[in-house]
Parts: C-alpha cells; structure tokens; sequence
C-alpha cells in the first residue's frame, strides 16, 4: 500500500473539469452531512478548481476520528415502555430492522418535528395521548438506557424543540415516541409507512 506525501502529484476525475491533474496538499475536509470538517488532512486536490478529488487511505482514520468528536451524545434514562415503542414501530417498517434503527427514527421525527411551521406543535399532546393508552405502564416499567449519536445539526434541532415546546431533554423524548407510536405503531394503515420504508431502506 502506498503512503502519499504533500507535494506529489496525481491524476482524478473532477465533477467540475473532467480529468485533471492533482496535487497532495493538506486542507480542512468537510463532512458529508455538511456540518463540521476534518482538520488539516492530506488530500488530493484538483490542480485547475482547487477542490479536494481524492482521499488517502493513510487519511481516513484521523477524519474518522474527527467525525466522532464532532458528534453529540444523547443520553436519556427511560421506562422500556418508550424503548419497545421505537423497536416495534421498527419493526413494524421492516422486519429485518434491529434496535439500532432506534437513533435513526428518533432523528427523523426530530428533523420533521423542528421543521414544522409551529416547532414541536402537537407533541405534548401525542405524548399525553401515549400515555393515556397505557395508564400506569410508565411507571411499573423498568427503566432502560437510551444512548445515541447525534450529529451537531441535530443536537441544535432538539435544543430548539425543547425551548419551543418548554420540554427537557427526556420529555421531548417521549414526546417524539408519543407521535411514532401515533402514527406507527397504532394506526391498522399506517399512512407514513410508505415513506418510512423508503427511509429504512437509505438509512441501512
């Protein structure tokens, strides 16, 4: 395996210029999502637009490490009520899901929720519902860790919702299983489910 060096040269395919020569320069790589970047990382850069064409294998394990610095931890301690909520509502989606489609349903009902006209309208309102369904099985359900990885742009998302819907953390939470479990779980014909098969299937 080759270990390139700053200064030597290349050749790679531009989105903007076609086949084009490249040189090994150290840049700031940004992430995919858009949101942060990998500092000073060799790479190879297109000689005619400046753009970062190709990435060293010696370079993937430092902006690896930088991408999981750049993500937030969500921590949160729930009845397993919440929990079996989100893996049914998953495997109602797609058999074949496992409990780590969890983090990726949160951040979609997070992501839908912020984006709403009126931030978080209606959660309250779904999470007093879920409960209503189920009186006193918050309580006598034992309590489970529920830890995940969010990006930063998510964390921001949820710190807005919890500012506009005068939740913690936790509560926003259940909040948001309150609306899977709404428009999931207890339907007989789930009218989301369509699109959420498609989400399961990109997110895979």
């Amino acid at each position: 395996m080759k270990l390139y060096v700053e200064g030597e040269a290349g050749r790679a395919v531009c989105h903007r210029d076609g086949l084009v020569t490249t040189h090994f320069r150290y840049r700031d790589v940004p992430f995919d999502d858009g949101h942060g970047s990998a500092p000073d990382i060799l790479v190879g850069v297109c000689d005619v637009c400046g753009d970062v064409l190709t990435i060293p294998p010696q370079s993937t394990p430092a902006i690896r490490a930088a991408r999981e610095r750049a993500t937030v931890s969500l921590e949160a301690q729930l009845p397993a009520l919440y929990l079996e909520t989100l893996d049914l509502a998953a495997y109602r989606i797609n058999p074949q899901l496992s409990t780590d489609f969890r983090k990726a349903l949160l951040s979609y009902y997070l992501h839908g929720a912020a984006a709403e006209k009126e931030a978080g309208a209606g959660l309250l309102a779904d999470w007093q519902a879920f409960r209503d369904s189920f009186p006193g099985a918050e309580k006598q359900s034992p309590r489970k860790r529920l830890s995940l990885k969010i990006s930063p742009f998510l964390a921001g998302e949820m710190e807005m919702l919890m500012v506009a819907t005068a939740l913690n953390r936790t509560d926003l939470i259940k909040s948001l299983v309150g609306r899977i479990h709404r428009e999931v779980v207890a339907p007989a014909k789930p009218r989301v489910l369509p699109a959420l098969q498609r989400f399961a299937g990109a997110a895979a």
